[in-house]
């Protein structure tokens, strides 16, 4: 869905006006694990083709991570997610995709961030800054 009906621009612009730069940013989508996913499959195809394609902007800062699901509009607030709240955070790079899985207040979470792509060109980059500064924790 964002896929279809956001740019790099607008995408950026929203980034830029929240945060003041695009250096902490990852775009991703959705992952489930196998049993969440073979799960979701069973129960619906339609469900599972609608679910494993949303996508992100992930914000990385010093107090934790800012969620926002790219739709049909950017004019939604990101949820926010204090790092004292993770209890788990994983990052497994792989060649031309990185999974980011973590757990949040129990739930787990987990992000696929591509390296190709129409919006994903620039994750690659910011993927390495942000392991560079340990994703910005304190």
């Amino acid at each position: 869905m964002g896929l279809l009906f956001n740019d790099n621009n607008e995408i950026n612009e929203k980034i830029n006006n929240e945060f003041g730069n695009l250096d902490n940013h990852l775009l991703g989508i959705k992952h489930n694990d196998i049993k969440t996913g073979l799960a979701k499959l069973i129960a619906s195809n339609l469900f599972y083709t609608l679910d494993s394609n949303r996508t992100f902007i992930l914000y990385f800062s010093n107090k934790g991570i800012h969620e926002e699901e790219i739709s049909n509009s950017l004019k939604r607030n990101f949820l926010f997610m204090p790092w004292n709240e993770i209890s788990s955070f994983d990052v497994e790079v792989k060649n031309n995709k990185a999974i980011i899985e973590l757990v949040h207040i129990g739930k787990r979470i987990g992000y696929e961030i591509p390296f190709n792509g129409k919006i994903f060109g620039t994750n690659k980059d910011n993927l390495k800054k942000l392991e560079a500064k340990d994703w910005n924790k304190i």
